[in-house]
């Protein structure tokens, strides 16, 4: 039991440094181009998602900045938060474990959200605009598995105590 609680804290672990870099490192980059006689770049944006709220924020688009800051941030935080203090605890609290389904499903929300955005994005492309998923993504994207792989083997372990 020990050496899974310790696996547990180790990806956990793992789990919240991809979460930290998936905040801060661009998810999306962005490139439009004309071709005249050359090819004249005439906008390139990379964004991550501290860099879309600040973005947003500033630019007074409060509904969608509220939206990726609680997705985002807010709801992956709590569940890392309400894991951690299940694995540090030494008893299993099954109600609490409860909690981390319900936010686990939130959590996806979120994922589920920029994986649109992104789709959307390639899938509607001009021919002189391009769209590249940038390492934030699969940062972000590595936390999502992460964390559901860890509340899932938690939970695993918690049914078996109860």
């Amino acid at each position: 039991m020990k050496v899974q609680r310790t696996i547990l804290l180790l990806v956990h672990g793992i789990s919240l440094v991809f979460l930290g870099l998936g905040l801060i490192k661009d998810m999306l980059q962005l490139d439009v181009s004309a071709h005249f006689i050359v090819r004249m770049s005439l906008f390139s944006e990379n964004k991550s998602i501290l860099g879309a709220l600040h973005s947003l924020w500033d630019s007074g688009n409060y509904f969608p900045f509220s939206l990726i800051f609680l997705f985002g941030i807010i709801v992956p935080l709590a569940k890392s938060i309400i894991l951690s203090w299940i694995l540090i605890a030494e008893r299993r609290e099954y109600l609490l474990y409860q909690w981390i389904g319900i936010i686990s499903k939130w959590a996806m929300a979120d994922v589920f959200a920029i994986s649109i955005f992104t789709a959307f994005l390639g899938a509607n492309a001009m021919q002189n605009t391009a769209a590249t998923l940038q390492p934030g993504f699969y940062y972000f994207a590595g936390y999502a598995l992460l964390s559901n792989v860890v509340a899932t083997w938690l939970g695993n372990i918690i049914r078996k105590q109860v």
